[in-house]
């Protein structure tokens, strides 16, 4: 039904009135010339100038139109149906795959309810796919990779307005292995939902044996050279006693095994053959009793992982005869393996500017690095700056665990007096363990801080003799000896600092304004640098290896110059790289020191589940070693398919250096990762990372029939949970009644730029014809 109306609220009478006395006095006007023209050419002018009339009441007066249309239609009835490989297991007694139930069930459901539902069906496992026609159901086979019910759930919402829906029908043995919450999806969808559970409960068959690896647990970092723990759980089915072997495999080679005898199929503690630990090669296996699910047994492998990079791991257990389904016998999981960032412990017994110069002007800057730093301001009483999370420190550690904690520690101005011997013994047993240890020189650290003699003082490069021994207060440049041009400490800035083969290559670095004596080197130690060239000139840096650990002592002062100095000039500096080198090489990281500009570059983890987001992160320093916060970094992406997309990384907020981006994978699969970033006109660039969406054996890692999430699901849209036996009791809860709605529509009668337009073409029209008819 049509209406017509006003959008001033005038009504039609009166728009069609003013209309009829605008062309009526508009005929008046011409009737005086109508005596000079013919009939047709008064006629022609007066409808000109008629239909111009017309326009501007139709401008000044805004006819609309409205269309009211009552509509009927029949529900939607859309159908989920669960193509993943999971579908593929035949567990019911006839011998049909639960994919083929599935299938069977909607076509023949489709006969009994295409005269009563428009009918849709859509396909899923990583994704879905609508179908076009049920005839393409024929076409289908169980061998999805992965399942997301969340994105079946939301394609559904997407096939018709959510008012012409009378349910969703899901089709699935609710195996979810994606990241995405499907009742999440179902909250948005907005859907009633009907779950149909196709397969079964493998362990309530009294004749099923089966042993499997129902879970395992790995993190998705681990550290080089640290303690690292895989745990899974063991289920058995219907082999209680039997002795099982399960193995753990690092990228497809055996490096763990162990003894494990199946207990009841539900309760039970779990029971282990033999002493519980046996250790193989670099690897330590220990079986303890975890929280597992019930049923389950969990075993432990503790190792130390020894090659970075991204590793596969499988808990795994041969097959047994009697079994049907080996695929459920191995899990895998991906892990990273990687170098700790490094953390360093800080101790100043003064507040004096070579602290300011080494908190501010280079732990602060470097990206690569977690540092604590505590200043006396009095006996006894620390000042602390930091950027480490979950740790909070007063004053010197008295625990190994804190001590722990730490890669580098730097000793300042602070006497020995505050150093207990328990905290000198845990000090030293974390630098032989691994750590590293620098002294500095000043007027209460060394010998004349009474160091001499101590458990510190004895794993130092240099005898620091007594604690009259004092300070050279000669401005000097360290020498470097030909030990020191050549080691990590001094790479890409040897430049800087005479030799003695001669002068610095790169001169105006500002001198110290001096030093702490020392005595001379330890047998072991490498002096790689000296006050002077003189042949006996004394050591100002020494180093030495400490088990495996190392130490050192720099001797000299006022570093800060190296920085303030060249600044000031717009020179380049060696500040940061000499400090930055130096806690690396402690750290044992020498190998990692670069030249010039860099970009490190790294992704979160490993293995990433179905539809879980990718974080890529990224630090970029520029040619002074310092966090570069103005740098253009860009991830290019490298699908399964071979497609490459491109995305841009964000500065992290409050971390000068770093980026950060998320990346959805479309699907599973490889995707590998290359990072540049450009920082004015240089580029740089990583090598290439690579992270694995999904696994393989993905979706036989659990087989029974998950009930639990598929009634859930129904239960929290309002809709119904049927195992596929008793499917057909379903038909009797549709609701068949057509849809009714009213559909309305409404539109201008009138387009003022097309009305003035018009208009003005028929005005131009009449004055052409007025001129042509000699009218004035």
């Amino acid at each position: 039904m049509y209406s017509f109306t006003l959008e001033q609220g005038s009504g039609f009478g009166t728009m069609l009135l003013v209309l009829a006395a605008a062309i009526l006095l508009a005929g008046v006007f011409y009737l005086r010339a109508f005596g000079q023209l013919k009939r047709g050419q008064w006629q022609t002018l007066l409808l000109l100038r008629s239909l111009a009339i017309l326009l501007v009441v139709m401008l000044i007066f805004r006819p609309v139109y409205s269309h009211h249309k009552q509509l009927t239609n029949k529900p939607g009835l859309i159908f989920l149906l669960d193509r993943s490989a999971s579908m593929s297991i035949a567990d019911d007694t006839s011998g049909v795959t639960r994919f083929n139930q599935g299938r069977g069930q909607i076509e023949k459901w489709r006969e009994k309810l295409q005269n009563d539902f428009d009918l849709r069906v859509v396909e899923f496992a990583e994704n879905a796919r609508p179908l076009k026609d049920f005839s393409e159901l024929k076409a289908l086979a169980p061998d999805g990779a992965s399942t997301s019910l969340a994105g079946a759930i939301a394609a559904a919402g997407r096939q018709m307005p959510r008012r012409d829906v009378e349910a969703v029908v899901l089709l699935s043995d609710g195996i979810n292995n994606s990241a995405r919450n499907p009742l999440e999806a179902a909250d948005k969808a907005g859907l009633r939902l009907h779950a149909i559970g196709v397969g079964a409960s493998l362990r309530t068959s009294a004749s099923y044996r089966d042993v499997q690896v129902s879970s395992i647990d790995c993190p998705d970092r681990m550290t080089l050279g640290n303690l690292a723990r895989i745990s899974a759980s063991v289920e058995g089915i219907g082999l209680p006693g039997r002795v099982v072997h399960v193995e753990l495999e690092e990228d497809g080679n055996k490096i763990a095994e162990q003894e494990l005898a199946l207990g009841p199929n539900q309760g039970d503690s779990p029971i282990f053959r033999g002493d519980g630990a046996v250790s193989q090669g670099d690897v330590h296996l220990a079986a303890k009793n975890a929280t597992v699910p019930e049923g389950a047994q969990s075993v432990t492998f503790d190792f130390r992982p020894t090659v970075k990079g991204k590793h596969t791991y499988t808990v795994k257990i041969p097959p047994l005869a009697e079994e049907k389904i080996a695929e459920n016998n191995r899990r895998s999981a991906i892990s990273l393996v990687v170098e700790a960032g490094i953390k360093v412990l800080y101790l100043e017994g003064t507040l004096r500017a070579e602290y300011g110069a080494l908190v501010d002007r280079f732990l602060a800057k470097d990206p690569d690095l977690q540092f604590y730093a505590l200043v006396q301001t009095r006996p006894n009483v620390f000042l602390k700056r930091t950027n480490m999370n979950g740790i909070d420190l007063a004053a010197i550690p008295k625990d190994a665990e804190t001590f722990g904690k730490f890669d580098v520690f730097v000793l300042g101005d602070l006497d020995s007096s505050y150093f207990r011997s328990e905290q000198q013994e845990l000090l030293v047993k974390r630098i032989r363990e691994g750590a590293g240890l620098v002294m500095l020189g000043g007027y209460h650290s060394l010998g004349p801080g009474g160091y001499a003699g101590t458990l510190l003082g004895n794993v130092l490069p240099l005898q620091l003799g007594g604690r009259e021994i004092g300070q050279a207060t000669d401005p000097f440049l360290p020498t470097l000896t030909p030990d020191g041009a050549r080691h990590p400490i001094f790479a890409n800035i040897a430049g800087f600092f005479p030799s003695e083969q001669g002068p610095a290559k790169m001169p105006g670095l500002p001198p110290l304004d001096g030093c702490t004596k020392v005595e001379s080197a330890r047998p072991g130690a490498t002096v790689l640098a000296k006050q002077s060239a003189d042949k006996n000139a004394m050591p100002v840096l020494a180093v030495q290896p400490l088990d495996k650990g190392r130490t050192a002592i720099f001797t000299g002062d006022t570093t800060r110059k190296w920085q303030q100095g060249p600044k000031a000039m717009n020179q380049e500096s060696p500040f940061l790289r000499f400090w930055g080198q130096m806690v690396r090489w402690l750290a044992g990281r020498a190998a990692n020191l670069e030249a010039g500009a860099n970009l490190a570059a790294t992704l979160d983890k490993a293995y990433y589940d179905p539809e879980e987001g990718i974080r890529i992160s990224a630090t970029v320093r520029d040619k002074e070693g310092q966090a570069a916060s103005t740098a253009k970094v860009i991830a290019k992406i490298t699908g399964p398919d071979g497609k490459s997309t491109s995305l841009n990384l964000a500065p992290e907020p409050g971390s000068p250096g770093r980026y950060d981006a998320v990346f959805d994978p479309p699907a599973a699969g490889e995707y590998q990762f290359d990072v540049s970033a450009t920082l004015g006109n240089e580029r740089l660039t990583t090598d290439k990372l690579a992270a694995e969406v999904g696994r393989a054996n993905l979706e036989f890692e659990k087989l029974d029939l998950d009930d639990k999430l598929l009634a859930r699901l129904a239960a929290y849209t309002k809709g119904r949970y049927l195992h596929i036996s008793s499917a057909d009791l379903l038909l009797d809860q549709l609701d068949r009644s057509n849809r009714s709605r009213s559909e309305f529509s409404e539109g201008k009668l009138y387009n003022p730029p097309l009305c003035w337009t018009l208009f003005v073409g028929l005005l131009t029209l009449e004055w052409i014809l007025r001129k042509k008819y000699q009218l004035r």
